[in-house]
């Protein structure tokens, strides 16, 4: 049934695209899993056909549908307020117009975008990131205010997230980001005095809370928010705080830079946020940077020494070369090199073993949108027509932009949550006319043009009412390539592909491309791979000992974050040592390697082990499994401060710690993360951060994050403090029991 239905619409399709003379046997990507046609899409037994721009029929049905009927899309959303969009390929038109439609399904009542329809409210992350692709120039006044919605206390908000949200999770900066694209797109001297204080009031906690003495920015993966779905399962949140992840660090180094520019046209003062962007970008190159692979490494994790993991991270790569964190060179280089799979850009690479697919084992329409757009800067033509291909065969087969797919099969069942027209993958469709194809950027002074064309994609675009400022702009570009021939405003040709932010009124941009072919390029096309499982390490005397790892060709021994031996036995005996270590043990087989297992610590001698209790008034609430003769309770109301005096015998670095519990919320998704600030005799050493372990949970303890001290030998005082900086997302709570502190010697 299916074939004769696809055999009646292509013979209207064919129709219809002879009257705009193309052909629906055109080719625009094809590969031995699908091929996207001018109007079409085929993926085995699948068909999706574009019969007008206002209407796409499909075949496709989930593997537990109860009908094998025909879906059909119809635009019936009243879409006339935005710009619309001609090509010479039906396909491309008709997902245009289908994720406008989603836009406009994804607004409430009350003025705000929803970002997705199983995702209602606004999101940072998601919202910015959104804005950045294309709301910042689609809708200005609805960018501008679902922003300001992600504001409290005069800073950003870091969504709900791992063990109580920021600074476990650090991507609310994505918030400036959008912030600073909305005042380029519409110039408005108002917009950038209201965000400047909230970026710089934001940035300025996130400098004293997670960034440690030549670290790159601490935090979770950008968006990747799922612990288990992308970090070793022996990680716990103050772990994810304590790594260092390339998109997350690529966010931190452009805002920044943003800031510093902010910074000048508001006060007039130059370099300071400049030279610390610069700074985190070498960092970034020194630290993540994989030449044997020719990509970026995921991030750094440990605990008090780190390690790389070398997993490809998709949003962290594109955003190093669209922000110009890998320079000319390495994003040739990572373009070329960098994992793909037949359905589109896993998020990581290698996938991890036995977690259900969502960002694990996926591919996210929205990354890959990113990952195109850096692929065009890259003048990549292969990455380009291949990132395309994917994004549109999802949308015409689901006939909605959906929020991921599975990764091995592409289908759009399968993982654990997917929503329809996913607000970051709406526009993500949209984008790859304006940021791709026209290669729109965006500046103070107006709009410059780069626009990347593979020449299968030769033709004509037409823009009609793209609103910009006080202009509104009709554009033709025409031919293939990235090289402008000709660019004339209103019939006059000019020098640069620039439209001026003062120009106005009703204004033709036509772009004509020189239609000479791009350079060769390649893309690193690979099945979908899982690494080996991550070994669980115990020690008795001398010996490590593990389990066997499905996939383990042989296992490395990495002491202190260095590689010190390899075996393919299960056992390794370790020296003796007359300074602290910690242990960890990879697998490492045919398909990759795993991650590296929970640092196993080894002491050389006692730790100083400092009774709360002793020096602050112990608690009276009814909690278990405590050391010594109770607890301290640190909240906002009881014991701001808790003042530990001690002394050391030898000079050194000691490793410090404290012992907490804090079950004011579910681990998962709320906001209450404790945050102190650990001063050493007057001078601070660094933040202390004691994640929420689960809700009501307060027999439960676990450890916060490791702080390095170089100690004389003498006495001390420890203070641990709530300052202004310390104040967490909820605002209200922020509240933790302290079992006590301990000092480990390296």
């Amino acid at each position: 049934m299916h074939k004769v239905r696809f055999t009646s619409l292509a013979l209207v399709a064919t129709v219809l695209l002879s009257a705009c003379g193309s052909s629906r046997h055109q080719v625009l990507y094809s590969s031995p899993n699908f091929t996207v046609y001018a109007d079409s899409v085929v993926w085995g037994n699948y068909k999706a056909v574009a019969l007008s721009s206002g209407e796409i029929e499909s075949n496709y049905a989930p593997a537990d549908a109860k009908s094998d009927s025909m879906r059909t899309w119809k635009l019936t959303a009243d879409i006339k307020a935005y710009p619309s969009v001609e090509t010479n390929f039906p396909l491309v038109n008709a997902l245009y117009n289908l994720s406008l439609e989603g836009l406009e399904n994804n607004r409430t009542a009350d003025g705000y975008l929803n970002t997705g329809k199983s995702w209602e409210g606004v999101w940072t992350r998601d919202m910015s990131y959104s804005i950045v692709l294309s709301l910042a120039y689609i809708d200005p006044p609805v960018a501008r205010r679902c922003l300001m919605k992600k504001v409290k206390n005069g800073k950003i908000i870091q969504d709900t997230g791992s063990g109580g949200s920021w600074p476990v999770s650090t991507d609310r900066m994505t918030w400036a980001l959008a912030a600073w694209e909305v005042y380029k797109v519409t110039g408005d001297k108002a917009w950038l005095d209201t965000i400047y204080p909230i970026v710089k009031r934001s940035l300025e906690a996130d400098l004293k809370t997670i960034y440690y003495p030549g670290s790159l920015s601490l935090g979770e993966s950008s968006f990747l928010d799922w612990r288990e779905q992308t970090y070793p399962l022996w990680m716990k949140p103050v772990d994810i705080y304590r790594s260092e992840c390339l998109g997350t660090a690529a966010v931190h180094s452009q805002v920044l830079h943003i800031l510093g520019k902010m910074e000048a046209i508001e006060t007039g003062k130059h370099g300071e946020y400049e030279q610390k962007s610069e700074a985190l970008k070498a960092s970034i190159n020194k630290y993540l940077w994989q030449p044997e692979k020719g990509y970026y490494a995921q991030y750094l994790y440990g605990r008090t020494f780190m390690s790389v993991s070398p997993k490809s991270e998709a949003l962290g790569e594109a955003l190093a070369v669209i922000f110009g964190v890998a320079g000319k060179q390495k994003s040739t280089t990572l373009m070329e090199h960098m994992p793909v799979t037949p359905y589109g850009v896993p998020t990581i690479y290698p996938e991890i073993p036995d977690i259900t697919p969502y960002h694990n084992n996926s591919i996210w329409p929205f990354v890959q949108s990113y990952w195109n757009w850096a692929a065009a800067k890259a003048g990549n033509e292969a990455a380009v027509t291949y990132g395309l291909a994917s994004i549109y065969r999802e949308a015409a087969m689901f006939l909605t932009n959906k929020e991921n797919m599975v990764a091995q099969t592409g289908r759009e069942e399968g993982t654990v949550i997917n929503s329809d027209r996913q607000l970051w993958s709406v526009s993500g469709n949209i984008a790859m006319i304006y940021r791709v194809l026209l290669g729109m950027n965006f500046k103070f002074e107006g709009i410059s043009f780069k626009p990347f064309v593979p020449k299968d994609y030769a033709g004509t675009i037409k823009v009609k009412g793209f609103h910009y400022r006080n202009a509104t702009l009709d554009i033709t570009l025409s031919g293939f390539g990235n090289v402008v021939k000709s660019f004339k405003i209103n019939g006059a040709k000019q020098d640069s592909a620039f439209v001026a932010g003062n120009l106005t009124g009703e204004n033709r941009i036509d772009i004509e491309l020189s239609s000479k072919p791009l350079p060769e390029s390649k893309i690193n096309l690979v099945d979908v791979l899982f690494s080996p499982a991550t070994p669980t390490v115990s020690v008795e005397g001398n010996k490590l000992s593990w389990n066997k790892s499905a996939g383990a060709d042989f296992y490395q021994i990495v002491k202190n974050g260095i590689p010190v031996g390899k075996t393919t036995d299960t056992v390794y005996s370790i020296v003796s040592s007359n300074s602290y270590a910690e242990y960890q043990v990879k697998a490492i087989g045919k398909s990759g390697e795993s991650f590296l297992s929970e640092p196993l610590p080894i002491y050389a001698s006692k730790p100083i082990v400092l009774e709360a209790e002793s020096f602050a008034p112990r608690s009276t609430l009814p909690y278990k499994n405590f050391s010594g003769k109770g607890f301290v309770e640190m909240s906002l109301q009881k014991n701001l401060s808790v003042e530990i005096p001690f002394s050391v015998d030898t000079e050194g670095k000691y490793i410090f710690s404290a012992r907490y519990s804090n079950g004011t919320a579910r681990m998962c998704c709320f906001n209450t993360c404790a945050i102190r600030t650990l001063l050493v005799d007057g001078d601070v050493a660094g933040v202390v951060v004691m994640p929420v372990i689960e809700d009501n949970q307060w027999s439960d303890w676990g450890w916060s994050n490791n702080l390095v001290l170089n100690l004389k030998p003498g006495k001390h005082t420890l203070k641990i403090t709530y300052l202004p900086y310390n104040e967490n997302m909820n605002g209200d709570i922020n509240t933790a029991m302290l079992d006590y502190v301990r000092l480990v010697k390296e």
